[in-house]
């Protein structure tokens, strides 16, 4: 591991060296990553381009729990009514999990911490945080950044591209890890209400006039405490195109189906399936 200024919860040291350790009251075993301490020195927005944050997790198969930016939404008072996009991907930049939130999370002017909510997710030892915005002069969102000591964990990014160093900055996002997920991982449905407090959970039905909602893992919400309701806003990759790279140099044109910390399960033209090792590759070229 790489050493960087990152912040450690659980009064122990994950593996690697670090130039800044600080304890957070939370619960044991929680792990909140992020560079530069939380303090900002500027921030960024890009039109037609995105963001990226690397982290290392000190090990794989830790549960991604929370991930939380430093920014605030610019342009028309009133949010525009679409979507911006988070990503969980790989140290190869392979999108894990896609979530889909709503501009109206955002509250514009001043800068402050926002909780961008996600299902737990297991992810591998390195991954990273991606953000797009689809950002323009009349709207957007301005992304906090920090001074990278050292830099090279945050990118000028879009999805298919490795994307650009950002240099002495780093993006102003942190995460949480545990040992265990702190909620369904399964969730898809998106719920936010009127406080500004969003959640995944799945919706089972409703009943009554207002509406209550009926939930797997809250049991119930009452809808005039909701401002959106979002159903299915997650998503994992679907069937790609590509090329795997072996690590003995061996091409193999393919579809993959699915991915995972350590394996990948691949279709080649003839309809059979094969599965590897994520070590016995070198890389993988999508087509």
């Amino acid at each position: 591991m790489t050493s960087h200024k990152i912040l450690h919860v659980a009064a122990r040291l994950m593996l690697g060296s670090f130039l800044a350790v600080a304890v957070i009251a939370v619960p044991v075993c929680a792990d909140v990553l992020q560079y530069g301490g939380g303090e900002p020195s500027g921030k960024r927005s890009f039109g037609g381009g995105g963001h990226l944050v690397l982290f290392d997790a000190g090990k794989g198969g830790r549960w991604l729990n929370r991930i939380e930016m430093y920014g605030s939404r610019y342009g028309m008072e009133i949010p525009p009514d679409e979507d911006f996009h988070l990503y969980i991907v790989d140290a190869n930049r392979i999108i894990l999990r896609e979530v889909s939130l709503p501009y109206a999370l955002w509250t514009r002017g001043q800068e402050y911490w926002r909780d961008l909510p996600i299902p737990p997710i297991q992810v591998p030892q390195q991954f990273g945080i991606g953000l797009t915005f689809n950002a323009q002069q009349t709207k957007g969102v301005y992304v906090g950044t920090t001074k990278a000591d050292p830099p090279g964990h945050s990118f000028s990014w879009i999805p298919g591209s490795p994307g650009q160093p950002m240099g002495a900055e780093d993006w102003l996002i942190r995460v949480t890890l545990d040992d265990e997920a702190k909620g369904d991982p399964k969730a898809q449905d998106l719920f936010v209400q009127r406080t500004g407090e969003a959640y995944f959970d799945t919706f089972l039905s409703a009943v009554g006039n207002p509406l209550v909602l009926k939930l797997a893992g809250r049991r119930s919400v009452l809808q005039t405490d909701l401002t959106t309701m979002r159903l299915g806003a997650v998503s994992a990759p679907g069937e790609a195109p590509a090329t795997l790279v072996l690590a003995n140099g061996v091409k193999l044109p393919c579809t993959i189906v699915a991915i995972d910390d350590k394996t990948i399960r691949t279709r080649d033209g003839a309809g059979n399936e094969r599965q590897f090792a994520r070590s016995d590759l070198a890389r993988i070229d999508f087509r």
